[in-house]
């Protein structure tokens, strides 16, 4: 993902250099609006995502499977899916169908002012009489409980939270407002959202005294990415030229494989404070030798720290975590034009 958005910067920075060069006038070209993906589905009244289907009479009906993965079309109106009306295997792939999250519902906002300090880990005892201590530490060297917690804490201190959001990242359904402090990036505004194998990123740019507000959408029925620029209201495609990495188009599932479960088999529990607030911070080390640190507020995921053997540290704070995705997220706004940069791909 830093790669990512790594290129996305570069271009934008040129793009920030001929807007100070007023040289906006060779950019802009006729384009036709794109069709996003999303009208392919209908979500009825409890949020379950439907592929579309439409007979010769325009009539919309749901694309609903059996207990045998038979695909079937249903009636469909005003967010209620009916009764089933015939079989659409031979016009529907089975890869069409959209991805629905049927885990716990979440929805978590936090405010990132009380996350961003400084690291005070609490050392668990629980041996009879002894008393819990706590040391201001390093936050790249979190202290682990001296020994097994029993009771309460016991329950507090088992090592579930991390697999919980590792399990809806690789559902490819959820909505995540963050802000990165990045040693590469900075300190960079960041939303994602994926549904349905589409993405959107939102963040925001500066250069000099010139601020710019972007997103992206990665349509999967496509396989298109999309640039929006929203200080200037246009919008432009992005090739595997332009981001760097053609595999990489596919936003949604680089973060699924970003956020295996495969590093996560050793989890380390412990408490920990920061502004006076007790949190539990779960953390375990990467193939690289990177540890991350994930600092949780309850079960509400609120910080995360990677920390590389070289001691370079990478904060996130998050502010907003929820399973509940709107498809508007993957369109393009009507009011938006299309913008040509089909000449930057050779100076990329």
């Amino acid at each position: 993902m830093k790669k990512i958005l790594r290129n996305i910067f570069l271009c934008v920075l040129a793009l920030i250099c001929l807007a100070v060069f007023g040289v906006w006038y060779t950019l802009f070209g006729v384009g036709e609006k794109p069709s996003t993906g999303t009208d392919k589905y209908v979500t009825d009244v409890y949020g379950t995502t439907y592929l579309a289907v439409v007979d010769k009479d325009g009539v919309t009906y749901a694309v609903v499977t059996d207990e045998n993965g038979n695909r079937n079309s249903a009636k469909y109106e005003n967010g209620i899916v009916g009764e089933v009306v015939g079989n659409v295997n031979n016009d529907v792939d089975i890869n069409e169908l959209p991805t629905n999250y049927t885990g716990p519902n979440v929805d978590v906002t936090a405010a990132p002012e009380d996350y961003a300090g400084d690291v005070v880990t609490v050392i668990t005892t629980t041996e009879p009489g002894t008393e819990g201590t706590t040391n201001k530490t390093d936050p790249q060297k979190p202290s682990s409980p001296s020994s097994k917690p029993s009771g309460n804490d016991s329950e507090k201190l088992k090592p579930y939270r991390i697999k919980k959001y590792f399990g809806i990242i690789q559902s490819g359904n959820f909505l995540m407002e963050s802000t990165m402090d990045d040693p590469s990036l900075g300190k960079t505004p960041l939303t994602i959202a994926i549904k349905n194998g589409n993405t959107y990123v939102e963040t925001s740019m500066s250069e000099g005294d010139i601020n710019l507000d972007c997103k992206i959408i990665y349509i999967k029925s496509t396989e298109t990415t999309y640039l929006l620029l929203d200080n200037w209201k246009k919008y432009t495609k992005l090739t595997a030229e332009l981001l760097g990495d053609s595999s990489a188009m596919d936003m949604a599932s680089a973060m699924q494989a970003e956020y295996s479960d495969e590093d996560i088999k050793d989890i380390k529990v412990s408490e920990a404070e920061i502004n006076g607030k007790k949190l539990i911070l779960e953390s375990y080390t990467t193939k690289d030798g990177t540890t991350a640190n994930y600092y949780f507020d309850g079960d509400a995921l609120v910080r995360r720290d990677d920390i590389t053997k070289n001691g370079t540290v990478a904060t996130t704070i998050y502010t907003k975590f929820t399973t509940d995705v709107p498809d508007s997220y993957f369109e393009i706004p009507k009011d938006y034009g299309y913008l040509n940069l089909a000449w930057l791909e050779g100076m990329m």
